[in-house]
């Protein structure tokens, strides 16, 4: 019965116009549909009510409308003001239609919504910033907002909620290169008063009204969140979540030696369930019923197997919801229509993971337009869910023709504009909490809230403590930070202190000894922002600190970060001791940066640690450390830089290697210092024309991503220059100095390769 309805439904879409797309590859000719035409259900624009019946939701919970069309549209991110409104990016532009013919118009808007009778439903919106381009990420400030587009982060002034001023383009490469699926986003406001974002290697921060941008690792994809400790959470497309150990920067700074730290990890495996079949999926003909070796749908239950879309997430820190549930990850995939609960714990110098439902999901729905694409923890202690309510999720650039074809036969295609909802998910047997109503307050009425239950609290009036940059406030933080019966308080008042350029010795010595390990981890590395004049008395006292696990790695961060003899000898002590855990050296090693011949001759060996001592060597020696510089000129320089471009642009390599080449966790391996780059030109070539699938050896490290790359020679865009100037560039791009790769090479290995057809190598056919 399987193979007739599949005929039948084959026969049906072959009746429907073909197109070839750019998301098609050769080798995956075999596109028959997997599941059974009788097996899937019409996909019809539900209202609100019916879609509410779609919903299945973990015991215990209600799942609520806060507002939908005609009230918003198409919304993708969001952030709540300190009264409690929301400021959401509307990305109206977004595949209008199966072609995304529209996508170059400038449709997208940034909007106001209030419950201005305070019922608990939105009934008043105000449009602040409209005819924009796929607007993507908000930020705001007491006189301002920042927001991102498809290319650039902004800084709009504004009175009130109009924009007042010139807007400022804070960055202008935010959001350089890729598709609308890889670029930045997010826009988070750190415990460490540093702005983050997904799918990026950048922060910003503004000082004495100017704004500042520095490097920081590159995370994610889509959607950001961080725990009450700062700690920052991402995914990419193929991985639900990904959690960073450490504060961000604490390992990171010093690119003398390229160092794999690893301070993220992945939480929980990729397994999702949805509750319907799930046809519309990209890849979904890759089955063995096509005769394929993996399976994205499930062959016999015909849903999809793991994530393929995962999108934004929240970390959960409200206060309605279960004790338990505190600290959750819930994060969204709308391919799967579907949001998915996974617990966090503290592991040996990472987090881990599980799934608390098993083979359930915490939130599902059988209606194929739910398209769930980030969460929220709200002011009211609830978590709201960004609906994108929309037939198509995936952008042109990777639709196939399979998928063309399912979003066409259930009329998935339109209606293209209208549709967006944000739903509001509770304790079924909790009152929400109240309204906030920060924005007008003095920032010393803020501090009572910096120990508030509900994160989304704490953190705002730290940011609007900072933001207003009040030194008066200096003794009431402090006797926050002295209060042991409020730890998370503490742990703000901290960093209001940070922030405010307040921090003193004394305020780290009283965190040192709270005999709380996350707290005195966070004043270790706040310490680094201490005035000179505070330094000699702070060294004094981490000296004296005795760490534990996790403290160590931000105690041995701090000596290396400060220019003096007896924090050195400290190092060497500490690394004696905690040298072989994880994370110590490389924090140590990052704070050391331009000092490691120093270190090397005080260290003497104390410290026999072959991998630390070869980072010190390294980096103190001139003729490793140095990089030849980059000479290029005529064709080559401009090869080079027409390479640049594709990379960033058409080609999308930037998506899973990253703009800085050093790969990304689970997408791809490092580009820079990579022997395949660098090495036999037509095994290069080979690989970007045909496409390569894991796992393989990169100079001396094993990768394993669990997705293939695909081959750029069967992209109708990319022509044979194309691929000789992405060469070129990467060989030539970051530390790499391999030779120039010339337009008949790439056609001598095209033609000398065409029977592959586009077939995928593996590691093995270079071998």
């Amino acid at each position: 019965m399987p193979t007739v309805s599949r005929t039948l439904l084959s026969t049906l879409l072959l009746a429907l116009p073909l197109y070839a797309q750019q998301g098609d590859r050769k080798g995956h000719e075999r596109m028959d549909p997997i599941v059974p035409e009788n097996l899937i259900p019409p996909a019809p624009v539900l209202s609100v009510e019916d879609a509410l019946k779609s919903f299945t939701i973990a015991p215990g919970f209600t799942i609520e409308p806060v507002v939908a069309e005609p009230l918003i549209e198409k919304p993708v991110a969001l952030k709540f003001d300190g009264d409690g409104r929301m400021w959401v990016c509307e990305m109206v532009g977004y595949m209008t239609d199966i072609d995304g013919s529209t996508e170059a118009q400038p449709q997208g808007r940034i909007v106001i919504l209030e419950d201005s009778d305070h019922n608990g439903s939105i009934d008043k919106r105000t449009v602040f910033l409209e005819k924009l381009l796929l607007p993507r990420a908000i930020y705001l400030l007491d006189d301002g907002i920042l927001w991102a587009d498809q290319g650039s982060l902004y800084f709009v002034p504004r009175e009130g909620d109009k924009p007042s001023g010139k807007q400022v383009v804070v960055d202008p490469d935010y959001a350089k290169g890729g598709n609308v699926e890889h670029k930045a986003n997010g826009l988070l406001s750190g415990l460490d008063n540093w702005i983050y974002s997904a799918k990026s290697d950048r922060r910003y921060k503004r000082i004495n009204g100017a704004w500042v941008m520095e490097k920081t690792h590159f995370r994610g994809q889509w959607g950001i969140s961080q725990d009450d400790f700062g700690r920052l959470y991402h995914n990419n497309n193929s991985t639900l979540l990904v959690g960073d150990f450490l504060l961000p920067n604490t390992v990171f700074g010093n690119n003398n030696v390229r160092v794999n730290s690893r301070i993220a990890s992945t939480l929980g495996s990729n397994r999702v369930w949805p509750i319907r079949v799930t046809p519309a999926v990209n890849r979904g003909y890759i089955n063995e019923l096509n005769g394929y070796r993996d399976n994205t749908i499930d062959p016999k239950t015909f849903k999809l197997i793991n994530a393929t879309g995962a999108s934004g997430m929240a970390i959960y820190r409200g206060d309605q919801f279960p004790r338990k549930a505190y600290g959750t990850a819930f994060v969204t995939e709308p391919t799967g229509n579907l949001v998915k609960a996974i617990t966090i714990a503290e592991g040996d110098g990472k987090l881990t993971g599980e799934h608390p439902y098993g083979e359930k999901e915490f939130l599902a729905s059988t209606d194929e337009r739910f398209r769930p694409v980030d969460a929220v923890t709200a002011p009211d202690g609830s978590l709201y869910i960004i609906d994108f309510y929309h037939g198509i999720i995936q952008h042109k650039t990777y639709v196939t023709t399979y998928l063309r074809q399912q979003y066409l036969s259930r009329k998935l295609d339109g209606p293209g504009y209208g549709y967006g909802r944000i739903y509001r998910v509770r304790a079924s047997d909790k009152d929400l909490g109240p309204a906030p109503n920060m924005q007008s307050l003095a920032a010393k009425d803020l501090i009572p809230f910096l120990s508030h239950p509900n994160g989304w609290w704490r953190d705002t009036a730290q940011r609007l403590i900072v933001e207003r940059g009040d030194a008066s406030l200096a003794a009431d933080l402090t006797t926050l930070l002295g209060t042991p019966s409020q730890p998370l308080g503490q742990l703000h008042a901290l960093w209001c202190l940070e922030g405010l350029g307040l921090l003193t010795t004394p305020h780290i010595e009283v965190m040192l000894n709270s005999g709380e390990e996350q707290l005195a981890s966070s004043a270790l590395f706040a310490a680094l922002s201490l005035q000179d004049a505070f330094l000699p008395s702070a060294i004094k006292a981490v000296i004296a600190y005795k760490p534990g696990k996790t403290s160590a790695i931000y105690k041995a961060r701090f000596l290396a970060g400060v220019r003096s003899t007896a924090a050195a000898e400290a190092l060497v002590t500490l690394l004696q001791k905690h040298g072989d855990r994880p994370l110590v050296r490389e924090a140590a090693f990052a704070g050391l940066k331009g000092r490691e011949a120093n270190f090397l001759h005080r260290n003497d060996r104390r410290f026999n640690n072959k991998e630390f001592l070869g980072w010190l060597k390294d980096a103190s020696s001139k003729d490793k450390n140095k990089v030849a510089p980059r000479k290029l000129e005529g064709d080559h320089l401009a090869s080079f830089q027409r390479g640049e471009d594709v990379y960033q642009g058409e080609a999308g390599c930037i998506g899973c290697h990253g703009i800085e080449g050093t790969g990304l966790p689970n997408l791809g391996p490092p580009l820079d210092g990579s022997d395949w780059v660098t090495g036999d030109t037509t095994r290069l070539i080979s690989v970007l024309l045909h496409g390569l699938m894991g796992p393989i050896t990169v100079s001396g490290e094993r990768y394993a991503p669990p997705a293939a790359m695909p081959g750029l020679g069967q992209n109708p865009t990319i022509t044979d220059q194309n691929l000789a100037d992405v060469a070129t560039y990467l060989r030539q791009g970051w530390d790499n100095r391999a030779p120039a790769v010339p337009l008949k090479e790439v056609q001598s290995t095209r033609a000398a390769t065409k029977d592959r057809n586009g077939a995928l190598y593996t590691e093995a056919d270079f071998k």
